[in-house]
């Protein structure tokens, strides 16, 4: 540089330097620079989460539903082949018990009278006897074996028997009885040497036409008990004056009565041998008197050609009036313990082809059938429901379920409001093909065909209180009845688990979304530009769902709700692919998104965040497969949350 350019330089920078600090600001405050700063987070909260619909929690994946909880335990029954899942409850125990009343009701009053024989066996004088003074009657040409025949009547209008088809009576522990035995003339060696009472329409075991019910009366009895092969009874004839009292339980009487509203007999005859040492005068007659009759009558059991249908209660009635399903004492109860708190983890879940499968059971009735006509009640902790028959809409089954009109006139009522018939149940047994002592076991279908059994069911009971009547015999033909009478009814639901409509299940998982602190600093001006969940997904379940996100903290309390309506298609998850059957054949991918605000209002609260509650609200909208079956699922179809991430992009400004 030379002395002139070294002169004025120094002139020239600092004629520059002024002018520059005059054009210029200067800050007067925080001389710290203003910075701008790209902040970027991307957190995994899950990796690959996979949800299997049932399972325990030995599972290699998490439950859905969680079969081993006390909740499910008893409602679902997966099968080891192919992990189909069915629905299953029973109903065992509502113990109706004994129906021995209707012993009484179907043969109603049916007696047998006592029946008075006065016979005379010989008039001497009739005969043409005419001697002086006294002889001994061996000595006149009489015939001293003598018999007389009287007939029993057999009373009642609603049973028949046919001698013809050895109907017959069978008794408990009733005894027959001689008494007012009168015999003429008085003698000191009585007048018969021994006396037969023979009932021959009464029998012993083993039954036969042999083993009809004898007394003789002897000089030398066997004993007090019974004797001989076919049970004949002896007794002392000189007691003969004391008649006779034998236990007839278990005898069987077989009574000539053919047509119900018409009396009948039983048959009942004396025969013996008149003393021959009996001394006599020309004007004496030989006669025997006696009554016989039944004490403590009592039937066990009837086999009879025809009954008039009669009726019997199922279940208590205290009054025997009206039966009203609201008092405990006229119902019997019994719990769906599968169904105790569901609602506790899954919401609305309805079952399509729903049907039930009742077993009713009976004990000594026979040739004949049961009509049982019942008010059915299922009940929660909110609901109530009737299951209720209708006309079978299966032509071809004919297994109508409807009640009209009622047989009987004691209705059933609910608090003094009589039901309505459709709001019962009619449950038909035929017992053609029953054989007294035996338990028949009888299998109804009660379907969607026949009934409201889906309504029923979906209601999700908790209890069922069941009240019933029956008819018995309805033709009015054959029956066979034998104490202890007894009929049970249980049934059970066994049905592939196929979702008819929608459901919610929830789930929760951890998720600390402390990471959004980074962008909440109120010292920071932050423009967010994205704040949101990421969930991507693999769904082999053949139910779609709409997505419901609760944000909660470390104590549970709710920090913000997402899609609290299930309203947002966004927030959905696509089902499988259905094949013919229901069953998912292909599995749907997708990802949707929750986006968690733009303000640092908006995620400061949501920081705070520690777990996220999932609803699913399943249903089967969008499946594709071409198939219109409903939702067949198995214990392992699968939903997979590939992934759940938190993501956020934002510039923080900083220093300004």
């Amino acid at each position: 540089m030379s002395s002139s350019q070294a002169s004025w330089w120094p002139l020239t920078v600092a004629a520059l330097t002024f002018i520059t600090l005059v054009g210029c600001d200067v800050p007067t405050g925080d001389p710290s620079p203003s910075i701008n700063t790209d902040t970027e987070i991307s957190t995994p909260l899950v990796q690959e989460k996979t949800f299997t619909f049932l399972g325990g929690p030995n599972s290699e994946f998490d439950p859905l539903i969680d079969t081993t909880s006390s909740d499910f335990d008893s409602l679902f029954e997966v099968e080891s082949s192919n992990n189909d899942i069915s629905v299953v409850q029973e109903i065992d125990n509502f113990d109706i018990g004994n129906l021995n009343e209707a012993l009484d009701n179907a043969t109603g009053s049916l007696t047998f009278d006592q029946k008075t024989l006065d016979e005379t066996f010989i008039d001497l004088k009739k005969e043409g006897f005419t001697f002086a003074g006294e002889k001994q009657i061996e000595d006149l040409n009489v015939e001293l074996q003598v018999s007389a025949k009287a007939d029993i009547p057999v009373r009642g209008s609603r049973v028949a028997f046919r001698k013809s088809q050895n109907n017959y009576v069978e008794l408990g522990p009733t005894t027959i009885e001689v008494q007012n035995i009168t015999s003429s003339p008085t003698a000191p060696g009585g007048v018969f040497d021994s006396l037969r009472f023979t009932y021959p329409d009464i029998r012993v075991e083993p039954y036969g036409e042999d083993n009809q019910l004898v007394v003789d009366f002897v000089e030398n009895p066997c004993g007090s008990g019974p004797c001989g092969s076919n049970g004949e009874y002896e007794r002392d004839i000189s007691t003969l004056g004391d008649g006779f009292r034998i236990d007839l339980e278990g005898a069987r009487i077989y009574p000539d009565k053919p047509n119900i509203d018409e009396n009948g007999t039983v048959t009942f005859k004396i025969g013996g041998q008149v003393n021959p040492d009996l001394t006599v005068k020309d004007d004496d007659k030989i006669s025997f008197g006696a009554s016989t009759s039944f004490d403590n009558f009592e039937i066990r059991e009837i086999d009879v050609d025809e009954a008039k249908p009669f009726t019997v209660a199922v279940t208590p009635n205290e009054n025997g009036g009206d039966i009203n399903v609201a008092n405990d004492n006229e119902v019997r109860t019994a719990a769906f313990d599968g169904f105790e708190g569901i609602t506790d983890r899954v919401d609305g879940l309805k079952l399509a082809d729903v049907s039930l499968t009742f077993q009713v059971e009976t004990v000594n009735l026979a040739s004949t059938d049961a009509q049982v006509y019942a008010a059915i009640q299922g009940t929660n902790e909110t609901n109530q429901i009737y299951l209720r028959g209708t006309e079978d809409q299966n032509m071809s089954r004919g297994a109508d379920r409807n009640v009209s009109p009622l047989p009987f006139s004691a209705a059933f009522t609910e608090n003094g409001s009589r039901l309505p018939n459709d709001s019962l149940i009619k449950l038909g047994v035929g017992l053609g093909g029953a054989s007294l002592g035996e338990t028949e076991r009888t299998s109804l279908v009660v379907d969607g065909d026949n009934s409201n059994v889906a309504d029923f069911v979906n209601a999700l009971p908790t209890e069922v209180r069941l009240a019933g009547q029956a008819e018995i015999n309805t033709d009015g033909g054959g029956l066979q009845v034998r104490k202890p009478i007894a009929l049970d009814a249980n049934f059970s639901l066994n049905v592939p688990l196929r979702i008819r409509d929608r459901f919610v299940v929830r789930d929760t998982i951890d998720a600390d979304l402390s990471d959004l602190n980074d962008l909440t600093d109120p010292e920071e001006d932050v423009n967010i530009s994205t704040a949101e969940l990421q969930f991507s997904y693999t769904n082999g379940l053949p139910l779609g769902a709409d997505v419901k996100m609760v944000v909660v903290d470390a104590a549970g309390s709710v920090i913000e709700t997402f899609n609290g309506g299930f309203d947002n298609d966004n927030f959905r998850i696509e089902p499988a692919a259905k094949d013919e059957d229901g069953a998912a054949a292909a599995p749907s991918s997708g990802t949707f998104v929750f986006t968690l605000g733009s303000t640092q209002e908006d995620l400061r609260a949501l920081a705070d965040g520690d777990q996220i509650r999932l609803a699913f609200n399943m249903d089967q909208a969008g499946s594709g497969g071409g198939s219109e079956a409903a939702a067949r699922l198995r214990a392992d179809d699968q939903l997979t949350l590939n992934r759940v991430r938190l993501e956020a992009d934002a510039s923080v400004q900083t220093g300004k």
